[in-house]
């Protein structure tokens, strides 16, 4: 197994009588991890000290093997990358200008700055407006150059905080396939999010479900999916006599134009009763697959069942 990039143990934090976050423990090996949850949950707290920049209450959390508190924490600094939600630029400053300065606070060489500046400016598409002041760009814009400002020190380890929510549908597709790529090329990718599809879209490779500052899910969709024990059935074609006949054992069938999707663990039962009116009507089956619930589904499913008392093991 991985050694773990991020791991929270235990980490709680309490604003005077607000827990804020909840004895939260998450595991990050790789790849791209979403940090999922409404509004208020706790996910910019819980960032906010990933990076140092708060001090837990209780617990301790560890960036690649070490203490991000310990002695280390200088060195740890060097291997992130971070973007919050409202990233504020000096406003007056071209993108080279301030990719130019945030390669002086690595104390990067000049030459190594002005090639690197390049790159990314190419990579996050802003070539053509290097030289445009920083006020005068879209919000997608912004959130592209913020992404390349993470980006000057090469870091392992990208952290971004709810970094399409203010953004349109051009906009976000934008940045998810730039983090698409950046994750082809080796880099974690942590990101915070409410908008679920969007996680979807990235094709995270695990994620955390949070709610009031408590862990309520953590892992990979499939075994999200095998924990809440669900999955989605499509039959084709849309038959009334299938219909008819799984009406009574699955409440929630939606319909579509010659399919049915079925929301049920019943994998066994359904499909003895699609194959049994199949041979005695003599139906043509022409589709019928399980798959596991998409990501929005798996949220919502995870929050119902925490809210009336627990996901059932």
């Amino acid at each position: 197994m991985k050694n773990p990039i991020i791991q929270t143990f235990g980490v709680t934090k309490v604003f005077k009588d607000v827990i804020a976050v909840n004895k939260l423990d998450l595991k990050v090996t790789g790849g791209i991890y979403g940090l999922l949850g409404p509004n208020g949950a706790g996910k910019t707290t819980t960032i906010k000290m990933m990076i140092g920049s708060l001090f837990p209450t209780e617990g301790r959390i560890e960036l690649f093997g070490h203490d991000i508190h310990g002695k280390d924490k200088m060195d740890i600094q060097k291997r992130i990358g971070y973007v919050p939600e409202h990233p504020t630029y000096f406003q007056s400053m071209t993108a080279e200008k301030l990719l130019t300065y945030i390669g002086s606070v690595f104390h990067m060489p000049i030459q190594e700055t002005k090639k690197k500046i390049k790159e990314l400016l190419r990579l996050v598409d802003l070539s053509d407006a290097r030289t445009r002041i920083i006020a005068k760009y879209s919000a997608g814009m912004k959130q592209r150059i913020g992404i390349a400002q993470a980006l000057m020190n090469d870091p392992e380890l990208l952290i971004l905080d709810e970094i399409t929510s203010n953004l349109d549908p051009v906009g976000r597709n934008q940045i998810i396939e730039l983090l698409k790529n950046l994750n082809k090329e080796g880099k974690t990718i942590f990101i915070s999010t409410h908008i679920l599809p969007e996680i979807q879209k990235m094709k995270a490779d695990s994620i955390a479900i949070i709610d009031r500052g408590r862990l309520i899910m953590e892992g990979s969709i499939d075994e999200l999916n095998d924990e809440l024990k669900t999955q989605v059935i499509v039959i084709s074609p849309n038959h009334k006599l299938f219909r008819e006949a799984l009406s009574s054992v699955v409440p929630n069938i939606t319909e579509e134009v010659d399919s049915l999707i079925l929301n049920t663990d019943k994998l066994d039962e359904v499909w003895q009763i699609i194959a049994n009116i199949s041979l005695q009507n003599k139906i043509v089956i022409k589709e019928f697959r399980s798959t596991g619930i998409d990501i929005e589904q798996i949220f919502m499913k995870a929050l119902n069942s925490e809210q009336l008392g627990g996901i059932e093991k």
